[in-house]
């Protein structure tokens, strides 16, 4: 008997592989992926113009890419993507009998693609010779691949909290392997596996100090820890392959209505997550203080705690309201939306800031050029340079939260390049703003400056989205 003349029967094998490949090139279009190589090519002509005023090669200045900016950009482009995917429900094939092993591959192929290039064009610009080129190549699109794949396995298991968890993740991988790099025992310690090889590639020392000639450096062989982060990555790779991802599904309930905007509000922001948070970096800066000293506590506090925080928590605060945006821009009070929901953020972010800046820092010895005990000052800026943050990637974030989160990684990175180092003596101090927490311990004169400015900055970014809020609702999708 004939099959019903309106019935098919969807088989995976009769779906060939080059259309799985098209399909993600499809996808890829304007997204993250498709821009990878322009952002590549942009910081590695960063990395030229910086290199010109030090003592320092081309490569040896965009080993800052290789060591704190590529892993949690590859997380960041993993679960963004994913996170795409998954609420267009695949593009439509997510009712289709379509292998989701096979997707995957093609997705993987694709972003390695994607860096694959963008390396290639990084390293002929910073490259010296061929071989170097294509250590710098093969290596960071390998380390890229790996990152991906954490991403991707993070958002299968835990999908609502990857966004956050994969970056920060990341970055606190690249720190602890920066610390470990040169161990005796880095066979055992996974997270030196992504920084060993680039020192000889970048010719530079763990801290991202040109290395001399007789470096122990030199000596690193690049193929083994290579290839045990490859296999690494793959694990990570066959996590995500063998997790099943949540279904979607859209909220059925309704938030309790209250009389006040800012109450209605309140309510929808993450405050348990948040506090969770807090409590975890505090207890975290504690520790550090009480096993190395208070200065390594503050530096932690101020190139990874203050910016991270603040972008957490705008980036939080407009995923959770950005459903309802476009019936909240339909009161008569849209106007003050965007002020209210900064003073929210800024309610939190303020204490928590402050408690940690005296843990960190209070009781500390003085400054041994300038005899003054930095806290106080850092304890007055830090919430200044949290203010600007959220309000810059708050704003951005209503355009592409990805696009927030690898801005606030970025100039997270230049604050740590420029605050860091004897560069924060130069005029270069105006560029690292992210950084300013740090700063103002070596210069507590400047803390008037950097009031003023973080105020205007500050004030300037709030003003624009709250003239742009209308305008955010053709972002949503």
């Amino acid at each position: 008997m004939s099959a019903q003349p309106h019935t098919r029967t969807f088989n995976t094998r009769a779906v060939p592989t080059r259309h799985y490949f098209r399909a993600e090139l499809l996808r890829a279009k304007w997204s993250l992926t498709m821009f990878l190589p322009i952002i590549m090519v942009a910081i590695a002509l960063v990395s030229m113009v910086f290199s010109t005023g030090v003592d320092a090669t081309a490569m040896a200045s965009a080993h800052i890419y290789s060591l704190i900016l590529l892993p949690p950009l590859a997380a960041i482009t993993s679960v963004i993507g994913q996170k795409r995917e998954e609420k267009l429900r695949q593009g439509g094939l997510i009712w289709r009998n379509i292998s989701s092993i096979r997707v995957l591959l093609a997705r993987a192929a694709t972003v390695i693609a994607s860096t694959a290039l963008g390396h290639a064009l990084m390293a002929t610009l910073l490259a010296r010779s061929v071989s170097t080129a294509l250590q710098f190549t093969i290596f960071n699109t390998l380390s890229f691949f790996v990152f991906w794949a954490f991403g991707l396995a993070l958002w299968r298991l835990v999908p609502r909290a990857a966004l956050f968890l994969a970056p920060l993740a990341a970055i606190a991988w690249a720190i602890a392997g920066t610390l470990d790099a040169m161990s005796p025992n880095w066979q055992v310690l996974p997270w030196t596996w992504a920084i060993r090889p680039t020192l000889p590639i970048h010719g530079v020392q763990a801290n991202s100090i040109t290395a001399p000639a007789d470096s122990e450096i030199w000596d690193i062989a690049i193929l083994p820890p290579a290839l045990l982060h490859l296999l690494l990555g793959l694990g990570f790779f066959v996590i995500a392959l063998a997790a099943h991802g949540k279904s979607l599904s859209l909220p059925t309930g309704r938030e309790r209505s209250t009389s006040s905007l800012s109450h209605g509000m309140s309510a929808t922001l993450p405050w348990r997550t948040w506090w969770s948070l807090a409590a975890l970096m505090l207890a975290g800066l504690a520790v550090v203080r009480v096993v190395w000293n208070p200065e390594y506590a503050m530096g932690l506090l101020s190139f990874v705690c203050v910016p991270t925080a603040a972008t957490v928590v705008a980036i939080m605060t407009w995923t959770s309201q950005a459903d309802a945006w476009p019936a909240l821009m339909y009161r008569r009070s849209r106007g003050s939306i965007t002020l209210r929901l900064f003073a929210l953020d800024m309610a939190f972010l303020v204490p928590v800031l402050v408690v940690a800046v005296i843990i960190s820092g209070a009781g500390g010895e003085a400054s041994s050029e300038t005899d003054i005990n930095p806290w106080p000052y850092q304890a007055v800026i830090a919430p200044l340079v949290a203010a600007m943050i959220v309000a810059v990637t708050g704003l951005i974030a209503r355009r592409s939260v990805a696009a927030a989160i690898f801005a606030s990684v970025a100039l997270g990175g230049w604050a740590v390049l420029v605050g860091g180092d004897v560069l924060s003596a130069s005029p270069l101090w105006w560029t690292s703003e992210w950084g300013w927490t740090w700063v103002v311990r070596d210069y507590p004169e400047r803390w008037p400056l950097m009031v003023l400015v973080s105020t205007i900055v500050t004030g300037a970014f709030v003003a624009w989205a709250r003239a742009t809020s209308l305008k955010a609702i053709r972002f949503l999708s």
